[in-house]
């Protein structure tokens, strides 16, 4: 665990101009990165398959651009994009490149996205990766959820359980109606994990944003509009929080209640590693 005290988190969420070429998001996403830098964030965490490509069969690479950026901002980024996966199937692929300009991680997503999600969005559907993410930066655990991930509770503790002091949570967009519930489960996440979140999305057409940054005890920031949003994690805070147990003295010293990842008994939840029937076949989905 990395003994740093605090971290500067940024999120960048991004408005889509479905009319430009997906490729001009590069140039977008070095602004962002320079502005990141300049407002000295630790880690710039970019939507889910940003800034791609997002469609399948589009072949353009961010990396040296997004390395040159960090690089020189002295930031960190985390971004995205689809990639064939050499069998003729796509996964979405989510990178850590370290403010050296170094790739730092690399995560396949686990869980795509069932239904029509993928196709609509990237022309195909996506393979699962084979674990769950955990980048080091630093010496700090990051976990990645990417986008409807984040509402599989079990990935999330397991990730928490891993290590991660901070979840990272790049969602691709069109969140419309369930906007409210996904930015309460990204809230809820931090609460009964003891760490801190950062969700942001794409903003396509009309829709209004849901990038926020939450800690386990309170909402550190958000935002609809499209840019960039900035917070300070009290990461010594946090580890408080998950090191103490429940009391009923007052005045109560927390907001959340502490210390859920110790009160857990594992050998209660055996229903959580067995297979079922009824479960989503991810492989045959992805053919």
């Amino acid at each position: 665990m990395s003994a740093r005290e605090s971290f500067r988190l940024a999120l960048a969420q991004p408005a889509i101009d479905r009319e430009l070429d997906e490729s001009s998001r590069v140039n977008d996403a070095v602004t962002l990165i320079t502005a990141a830098g300049r407002a000295n964030a630790d880690l710039l965490l970019f939507p889910e398959s940003y800034p791609g490509p997002i469609s399948a069969g589009l072949d353009y690479d961010a990396s040296e651009a997004i390395a040159n950026a960090c690089r020189k901002g002295g930031t960190a980024a985390c971004w995205g994009r689809v990639e064939p996966t050499g069998d003729g199937r796509y996964s979405t692929v989510v990178l850590l490149t370290g403010p050296d300009g170094s790739e730092a991680g690399r995560y396949v997503r686990s869980h795509p996205a069932t239904g029509d999600v993928h196709p609509v969005l990237s022309g195909a559907p996506m393979a699962p990766g084979p674990e769950p993410g955990v980048f080091e930066l630093d010496g700090l655990r990051l976990g990645v959820a990417v986008c409807s991930e984040l509402w599989n509770p079990e990935l999330c503790r397991v990730l928490a359980l891993r290590g991660a002091e901070i979840l990272l949570a790049p969602a691709g967009g069109g969140f419309h109606r369930v906007a409210e519930n996904w930015k309460l489960i990204a809230r809820a996440r931090a609460v009964e994990n003891g760490l801190f979140v950062g969700l942001t999305q794409q903003l396509f057409d009309d829709e209004f944003g849901s990038a926020l940054i939450a800690g386990p005890e309170a909402l550190l920031a958000s935002s609809v509009e499209p840019g960039l949003v900035v917070a300070d994690l009290d990461l010594e805070r946090a580890r408080w929080l998950r090191n103490r147990d429940d009391s009923m003295e007052e005045p109560k010293t927390f907001s959340s209640l502490p210390g859920l990842l110790r009160a857990r008994r594992p050998e209660l939840y055996s229903e959580l590693g067995t297979a079922r029937d009824d479960l989503y076949d991810f492989e045959a989905a992805s053919t």
